[in-house]
């Protein structure tokens, strides 16, 4: 599985209320596995999309709470192949 990780410090340009976006990945099917991933864990997360170009159309987010963002992150790194 390949997907972009954010930073927890990074300022993201969209807006998703009180969430921060944890992963950004090619697909919704790949969003979907990342966010089960993150709730085997015990971290509450959804998807949603990212905003999109016309040379990366289609992209999901992972998103997260805010206090939950690192800890997100380093189970996603520990789980990057």
């Amino acid at each position: 599985m390949m997907w972009r990780l954010e930073r927890a410090h990074e300022q993201d340009t969209e807006d998703y209320g009180l969430l921060v976006a944890a992963a950004t990945v090619a697909s919704e099917t790949t969003a979907r596995a990342v966010r089960d991933l993150l709730r085997f864990y015990g971290i509450r997360a959804t998807t949603g999309p990212a905003h999109s170009t016309s040379r990366t159309p289609g992209r999901s987010r992972v998103l997260v709470f805010p206090e939950d963002a690192a800890r997100a992150y380093e189970i996603l790194c520990d789980n990057t192949v």
